[in-house]
């Protein structure tokens, strides 16, 4: 099935893909944000650093091999 097909099928039943769309990104951004009400702010901070750390890390073993490579 393509997806025009499922278009034209949620359009037969009066289902809008646009509307689909919009309350799954809704319900993503609810468990979101549910999730990060569960932890405090200290441990948000230290989540934070960690994921910094990594990033630059990252991007600096990934600009080394791109050296090596390029």
């Amino acid at each position: 099935m393509t997806r025009d097909e499922v278009k034209a099928m949620l359009e037969e039943i009066g289902v809008k893909a646009e509307e689909l769309g919009e309350r799954a990104i809704e319900k993503i951004q609810e468990k979101v944000d549910s999730e990060k009400e569960k932890l405090d702010t200290e441990t948000r901070r230290e989540v934070r650093k960690f994921w910094i750390i990594v990033s630059v890390v990252s991007f600096f073993i990934g600009a080394g091999a791109g050296r090596l490579f390029f």
